[in-house]
């Protein structure tokens, strides 16, 4: 049996007396269950400490969540060995420290695919989609297709002509520019991503916070806050339901807000060798691997669950919901997603690391493959239309859907199945009539059928990839909990 041992602790309030420097530290000693990794995330006790292991015998990574904060602590190993790692490999550059890529001056973020600054980033929203033939250089009277007038950041005349040339030859997409019904649509969840998270906050420290937030959020939803799910002449939604969604939304973001994403943890730097570099693959899912199970203890009917029935689901189902987690943020144009879940702009760093991940996946696993993905992930980001309770509902879904996987190993019986399928049938349903506020019938029929014709294919993919995972690589270097959710063991 497993011996997670379930903590070694590395000092306690006497030796932080003694010694100001000491930190708490959790140590894996030894695992032997694969089982005992998911219960380690299951169980209620462990809902402070999570254990990250990035398959480095030198390094321990210990998250303390709380509902507050996150805060990572690096630490070596008991041997002393030196980790090589970059100080600044994590840290995000401060808005005043980029340049705009067209001008020089100052940049104010990540806009239209390449830094710049607000004025860069006016200026080619306006003029993008003007045609650069009829647009005349103010130096000279050819219309060559070179920008040769200055147009640095001093310049009070800037020609216009070689401004948006400039534009362009630095990888400006006017393809992301967002019409005013999507820049509208985006203000909404910006907006209902703040007052989401202030609710949180003013209610952090209240013994009756959950209560206190859902009958903030049903106020907010009677004066017609901008809540997607009071968006809509409620017919087919009772005021269950939205209390309902309003809890699986709360439950999402509060998974989101405590655990830490991978790319705030992982560098970007290539690995030494290819093993590593599969390894590194599998290391990033676990961060959604711990986000989705955070998720899902917050769900009645999963928290209802026996152990065992808990376990087994998880065990099964969970890596199939990658998908759906990572279809939300999905960039269609580029073929990368992003570890965000409030709506927030993506900044350098994380951009920078969605490229990475892609760079790997194709390396580690060929070009076909990661096209096929692709196409799975293209037909979700449609049929979603980033709608995050879509997400929610489906992943719900597919966790209570007993034998998802397909997996060729024995699953075992369920203890409740009446249970499960229970919960299955609700959300499901509410999904239905979710889907039904929106669109007509015919098109919500439309769309269950494509969503269920691409889980067909995320079965086939699943198993497909847990099969090139053990004839490629030695397990014994995967971190256990994707071990455990991976059936490497």
């Amino acid at each position: 049996m497993a011996n997670i041992n379930n903590s070694k602790l590395i000092s306690n309030d006497k030796e932080q007396s003694e010694n100001t420097k000491s930190k708490k530290m959790v140590f894996i000693t030894s695992v032997d269950d694969d089982n005992d990794n998911i219960l380690s995330c299951l169980k209620s006790t462990n809902v402070d400490t999570f254990i990250i292991d990035l398959n480095n015998t030198n390094l321990i990574n210990e998250y303390r969540i709380n509902n507050k904060t996150t805060q990572q602590f690096v630490s070596q190993s008991e041997q002393e060995i030196s980790v090589d790692i970059p100080k600044n490999t994590n840290k995000k550059k401060r808005k005043a420290d980029l340049t705009c890529v067209i001008c020089g001056g100052q940049a104010v973020g990540y806009n239209f695919s390449q830094i710049s600054c607000e004025s860069c980033k006016a200026f080619f929203r306006r003029h993008a989609f003007q045609s650069i033939e009829k647009a005349k250089c103010i130096n000279y009277n050819d219309n060559d297709f070179k920008v040769r007038c200055n147009i640095a950041y001093n310049v009070k005349n800037k020609c216009q002509r070689c401004r948006l040339l400039k534009c362009f030859q630095e990888g400006m997409r006017r393809d992301f520019i967002l019409s005013p019904e999507e820049k509208q649509l985006k203000k909404q969840r910006l907006e209902e991503n703040r007052q989401l998270r202030s609710t949180f906050i003013n209610n952090n420290n209240n013994n009756n916070k959950s209560k206190n937030i859902i009958e903030s959020i049903t106020t907010n939803q009677k004066n017609k806050s901008v809540y997607n799910v009071g968006s809509y002449s409620s017919k087919l939604l009772t005021e269950t339901d939205r209390l309902c969604l309003l809890h699986i939304q709360k439950a999402y973001f509060s998974a989101s807000q405590s655990t830490p994403s991978a790319s705030s943890v992982i560098s970007c730097e290539l690995a030494s060798d290819k093993m590593s570099t599969f390894i590194n693959t599998i290391d990033i899912q676990k961060f959604t691997a711990i986000k989705l199970i955070n998720f899902l203890r917050e769900i009645p009917e999963f928290k209802q669950l026996d152990e065992d029935n808990r376990l087994i689901l998880v065990k099964y189902n969970l890596t199939l919901l990658f998908f759906m987690y990572h279809s939300l943020n999905f960039d269609s144009v580029r073929e990368i997603f992003y570890d965000l879940d409030t709506g927030d702009t993506v900044s350098p760093n994380e951009e920078a690391f969605a490229q990475y991940r892609k760079s790997l996946f194709i390396l580690c696993y060929g070009y076909e493959f990661n096209k096929t993905v692709m196409s799975i992930f293209h037909v979700l980001a449609n049929i979603i239309n980033k709608d995050p309770i879509i997400i929610q509902l489906l992943m719900l879904i597919m966790i209570f859907s007993k034998g998802l996987s397909a997996n060729d190993d024995h699953e075992p019986l369920l203890n409740d199945e009446k249970h499960v399928f229970y919960a299955q049938s609700k959300y499901t349903d509410l999904l239905f009539r979710y889907l039904m506020e929106q669109s007509s019938f015919e098109v919500v029929i439309m769309k269950i059928t494509h969503i269920i014709e691409q889980l067909l294919k995320i079965q086939k993919v699943s198993r497909d990839f847990r099969q090139y995972i053990r004839s490629n690589i030695d397990v014994t270097h995967v971190n256990p909990l994707m071990k455990s959710l991976l059936h490497l063991t």
